[in-house]
């Protein structure tokens, strides 16, 4: 007897919910809580700090958002015009800088972003949940313009890092299999993907779910990754695939 597929709630379909105000959806989707003192909070750093320039703006934001993310370690530097959704469920290590205009969102119940010590965001960059979890080590270079989404399945990324600019990561897939409901109402496979300590990606890599990308390894500007890569490889190509391996120069 075949599965039935499983019906999967999405926000779009909290939208459509009328017992609930436009207000308490604002709450739920932006600031993660529905009480008034931090609804205030929010506030604050969107009308006034987020997009506050120079030098007063990195001090005051950093002052700001203790009282807002789960954590924030010491020596933060928050970019000019940062978004967040969901601050409380955003935790933040030591020396963390975000370049201008880059987005933490970590809204849905089950969602949450950890980032470790000594991370860099380029601008641009976007760091996306779908009521799961983001979980960077440290050390780890995000170039401008990457877009890293945990949809269903989490992303895990190890430490000593780089990723180039423009990288996609995206975890789980939506079911196509009915026919009577949307596709992205449909819940398909969510393996998540773990990328693992000392990688280089060059610019525009993407990686979709399921992958494991193992320590050590070199990933060729532009390849899609679609199966795991094995430790201390080189891959390249679309789809990826192994072309040398680092062992062999050393």
């Amino acid at each position: 007897m075949e599965t039935p597929v499983q019906v999967h709630e999405t926000v779009i379909d909290s939208l459509k919910d009328k017992s609930q105000s436009g207000f308490r959806k604002y709450q739920e989707i932006y600031v993660g809580k529905n009480s008034f003192p931090a609804l205030i909070k929010y506030e604050i750093l969107t009308m006034f700090l987020s997009s506050l320039p120079g030098a007063i703006g990195f001090a005051l934001r950093k002052v700001f958002l203790r009282k807002l993310l789960g954590t924030c370690g010491r020596g933060a530097v928050l970019g000019q015009g940062i978004t967040l959704r969901c601050p409380g469920q955003i935790f933040i290590g030591d020396n963390f800088t975000s370049d201008s205009y880059v987005v933490l969102d970590a809204k849905g119940k089950e969602s949450l972003i950890e980032l470790g010590d000594s991370i860099f965001i380029g601008r641009n960059s976007i760091f996306s949940c779908a009521s799961s979890s983001i979980k960077v080590g440290n050390n780890v270079s995000i170039g401008p313009g990457c877009y890293i989404r945990a949809s269903r399945g989490p992303v895990k990324l190890g430490s000593d890092i780089t990723i180039g600019a423009h990288t996609v990561i995206i975890s789980g897939n939506p079911d196509y299999k009915r026919l009577d409901i949307p596709m992205m109402n449909q819940d398909g496979q969510a393996k998540g993907i773990n990328i693992g300590n000392d990688v280089w990606m060059g610019v525009g890599v993407k990686i979709i779910d399921g992958v494991k990308v193992g320590n050590g390894c070199v990933i060729g500007a532009g390849a899609v990754v679609t199966k795991d890569i094995p430790d201390f490889s080189i891959a390249a190509g679309v789809p990826a695939k192994v072309i040398s391996s680092r062992k062999i120069n050393s």
